[in-house]
């Protein structure tokens, strides 16, 4: 009872305090078409604060303003333009702006020599332009409310049989709402400073949503529009796209094109819809884009607006989302309005042709490199011409980022280190969750609908604690399954990691780890692998990994221990060591995945491995003598035992194989190897990242070189004693956004061969069984394993064509699919002869592929097969 009088009484003082917020000089704006019907989703901007809101589904807007006069620009697609007055001068002003259609025309347009559809001039202009724009602004302050909106209508069948599904099954049909007010400031390039005023959230506690503002920090201007999207602007858009003029309007003294955008493919890096650009500035006024992908529809309508003469930046935001894929159908709404404060520009000089009745931003003197002064005079030759080609629009765009780019972007650019995009550092008031109605009555300028009401008066039933959202302010959900996933039983299944303190944890495998493989030699494998380690984000770390199985058809014992010690974070050290007692591959760096292998043993009797008995002790150390130059070393002492097959359970297929390599007649003989390697990898212009304090290797333009010395060191009549050499080459060649080239040649000898053993040779990357996982770029797939190891000198070379549009993807049905196909080359030659692969594939990334191949051995057709490549199973 005194609860539901506490509970009557927040909501009684959370009225009075909403009407006292109504009261504080509110201007409500209704925005309807002739007839009276509410326009949805309309731009209003305020011209004297430079802020911009999107109206509501029902035309409302809502505005907390100073007492004083103010001039409001309303527009939506479809109707003409309007200005209007209001003044503001008591507690609650209405106002209902009428929006009559927009009258367009396609008149005065000329249609250049080719025939093309005009929109490509405008086009060639707008993407010169793109890099002035995207560097136009140098630094601003800014106030930005944020609202996100979802709602969940059916979750899959799969879903409901989880241990949180009654949780799930309560957030079907339930309206899900967050807030945020926040101050703003940005630097040029790419840097946010989010500070998180205030937030409301009606999501369940144990939600977790990232950031809010991922959509507002993407910029049209850029080649990439948010994380991978392809922008309509970037220097190469004529490749991926198609552009149509649908209409010309006239707004004050400005020609406004309307251009409809169509991607020459279905892909989902691609948008479709509309741009609307400023002629003669050639910048964006409004934006209306959309991308699907795989049961993902994502729509963007942006809002720009003069906040500086000549200077249109976005001040308004509506971004949609819906979701309707196996059982799976959501949708979700993100509104963002914008009011800038402190807007500084660059200093840059003007580069547009406007007419006289426009204001650039007027030029301020700065050094200028000669490199700079030569695009400039490039720049002005190709914007004084009549027309532009897709060519000269490619090349003014790269000048003009030679021009406009400020000097410490190009120093960003030309550094290795890449820095995170759109980076956001947010912090978060201590108050920030505990504002109340009075506050949100003046932060609120979209009103709340009444689903949204409702929202939080079932958010506030149900209890949720309005505080937790102040850590995360977001939108994004991921439910979290701790009621599930760390239950006593999965974690006796599953396996689970224990924090042990000062930075210490311990992870285990589970009951469905105990049983790691199967093969004909061992038998079951049945044993638990440890890890223990400490922190890896400290600049020095280490774990110590113990594992031991009881191998049940050789009623032993198999186990190994590594330990790592990760330091020089900087350069990325890492020592090694390790040992134990086991059961190997002969092609120990290149063999067939062991999962996979032991799954084809025992349901196929399919034994392509074959294995010898390895103990060991070792030692390695990798560093980096420089960026992108990595010196790697290792030692190791062995003794090696051949071994047989001591089981044949299998429940198919005939008896096993001997467990006696491609090409051996005879079992390998016990022996010892004390062998020492040195290996240099080059790779020019490698970038990276730095995270945690760590570096990380991403990609260069330029091959990679590799080096590498091994030598068996003998220590008596059974032990190996050869010096080897090999070199080798990799590149991976971005084409175009959808399409690389990646290749791989590693040639070797060995320069002495006084005593080698079958561990010791140069094994290939084959598959035997045609499933691997492997990649096809770097493998054969038609090969018996252990074919040609025992060579003394080889070349092998790997070739393949990726593409997302080969040949099946043209097909506009297929499309829509995500799926890319290659086609491969392959050789190897030995002194014994050469052999040839060829072939083609379709797959997904590094997660799966399928292809047809077709072999020739010394120029005499070999055979043919199908082969599937998983990858996945590397990392799983």
């Amino acid at each position: 009872m005194n609860m539901n009088i506490k509970r009557a009484a927040r909501s009684l003082l959370a009225c009075c305090l909403f009407a006292a917020g109504v009261q504080a000089q509110t201007l409500h704006v209704r925005i309807t078409d002739p007839g009276g019907v509410a326009v949805a989703n309309a731009a209003l901007y305020v011209r004297e604060l430079a802020q911009g809101v999107m109206a509501d589904d029902g035309g409302a807007v809502r505005l907390v303003l100073k007492e004083g006069s103010y001039t409001l620009d309303v527009s939506s697609l479809g109707y003409e333009k309007k200005t209007v007055a209001a003044t503001v001068d008591r507690p609650l002003v209405t106002l209902t702006v009428v929006m009559d259609e927009k009258m367009y025309s396609l008149e005065e347009v000329s249609v250049s020599a080719r025939r093309e559809d005009p929109a490509y001039a405008v086009m060639r202009r707008a993407i010169g332009m793109a890099p002035y724009y995207l560097h136009q602004v140098k630094s601003y302050a800014a106030e930005t409310y944020l609202k996100g909106t979802g709602k969940i209508e059916k979750i899959p069948a799969l879903l409901k049989l989880n241990v949180n599904g009654r949780q799930l099954n309560d957030m079907v049909d339930r309206m899900f709402v967050v807030e945020s007010q926040n101050e703003v400031t940005f630097t040029s390039p790419d840097k946010y400073e989010q500070r998180v005023l205030a937030v409301s959230s009606s999501l369940p506690s144990e939600a977790d949503f990232g950031s809010m503002m991922s959509v507002t920090t993407s910029n049209i201007y850029s080649p990439k529009f948010g994380d991978d999207f392809i922008s309509p602007l970037a220097p190469d858009a004529f490749s991926y796209y198609r552009f149509a003029l649908d209409a010309r309007s006239l707004e004050g003294a400005r020609w406004i094109s309307k251009i409809r955008i169509t991607p020459r493919k279905k892909n989902y890096r691609l948008f479709s819809g509309w741009i609307y650009i400023v002629e003669d500035l050639w910048s964006v006024q409004f934006l209306d884009i959309t991308t699907s992908m795989s049961g993902f529809t994502f729509r963007y309508h942006i809002n720009y607006n003069e906040v500086k003469p000549s200077v249109f930046l976005p001040t308004a935001y509506d971004a949609y989302m819906t979701v309707d894929m196996m059982g799976l159908k959501a949708g979700g709404k993100y509104t963002a309005s914008i009011q800038y404060r402190d807007l500084t520009l660059n200093d840059m000089p003007p580069v547009a042709a406007p007419a006289a009745t426009l204001s650039p931003p007027a030029p301020v003197d700065r050094p200028r490199t000669p490199k700079q002064q030569k695009a400039q005079a490039k720049l002005d030759k190709l914007i004084d011409r009549d027309e532009l080609t897709n060519r000269d629009a490619y090349r003014m765009a790269k000048l003009m980022r030679d021009v406009a780019e400020p000097e410490e972007t190009r120093r960003q650019r030309d550094t290795l280190e890449l820095l995170p995009a759109g980076n956001v550092r947010i912090t978060v008031d201590s108050l920030a969750g505990k504002r109340d109605s009075l506050y949100w009555a003046e932060a609120r300028v979209v009103p709340l609908l009444e689903d949204e009401i409702g929202s939080y008066r079932e958010s506030d039933r149900r209890g949720r604690n309005a505080d937790s959202a102040a850590a995360n302010p977001g939108m994004e959900i991921a439910l979290s399954t701790s009621g599930g996933r760390h239950s006593p039983a999965n974690k006796i299944l599953f396996g689970n990691t224990v924090n042990l303190g000062r930075g210490m944890r311990l992870s285990y495998k589970g009951l469905m780890g105990v049983v790691p493989e199967y093969n004909f030699v061992d038998g079951f494998h049945l044993g638990e692998k440890l890890v223990l380690e400490s922190d890896p984000a400290k600049a020095a770390s280490f774990s110590l990994t113990p594992s031991a199985c009881y191998l049940t058809a050789r009623r032993t014992v198999s186990w190994q221990v590594d330990a790592l010690y990760r330091y020089a974070p900087l350069r990325g050290g890492r020592l090694t060591l390790s040992g134990g007692n086991i059961t190997a591959d002969f092609n120990l760096h290149d063999g067939n995945d062991r999962m996979i292998h032991s799954l084809a043993s025992l349901f196929l009797a399919g034994n392509t491995i074959r294995f010898h008995q390895r103990k060991y002790i070792g030692a390695a150390n990798q560093i980096d003598l420089a960026s992108g130059l990595q010196l790697s070393a290792e030692l190791s002492y062995e003794t090696r035992n051949a071994l047989e097959n001591r089981t044949s359970y299998r429940f198919f297929g005939n008896a096993p194989s001997p467990n006696i390599p491609h090409g051996q007649t005879s079992p390998m003989p016990a022996h010892t190897a004390l062998r020492t390697g040195i290996r240099l990898d080059y790779t020019p212009r490698h970038y990276y990242r730095i995270r945690h304090g760590r570096k990380y290797y991403e990609h260069s333009l330029y091959p990679t070189f590799t080096l590498r010395y091994e030598k068996g060191i003998p220590t008596g009549s059974a032990s190996a004693s050869f010096d080897r050499l090999e070199a080798g080459v990799r590149q991976h060649i971005a084409t175009n956004a959808f399409d690389h080239f990646e290749y791989t040649v590693n040639a070797g000898a060995f320069l002495t061969a006084r005593s080698v053993y079958f561990p010791d040779f140069k094994h290939f990357n084959t598959n035997e069984l045609r499933i691997s996982s492997a990649s096809m770029y770097e493998s054969f797939s038609l090969l018996d394993n252990y074919a040609f190891s025992t060579s003394r000198r080889w070349l092998q070379a790997h070739a393949g064509y990726n593409s997302m549009y080969l040949f099946l993807k043209n097909l506009p049905f297929l499309q829509r699919y995500l799926f890319e196909e290659s086609v491969h080359m392959r050789m190897l030659w030995t002194p014994a002869g050469e052999y040839l692969e060829a072939g083609y594939s379709i797959g997904f990334g590094d997660v799966g592929r399928a292809g047809v191949f077709v072999g020739f051995d010394r120029r005499t057709y070999n055979g043919a097969g199908f082969t599937i490549s998983l990858p996945l199973f590397r990392i799983l």
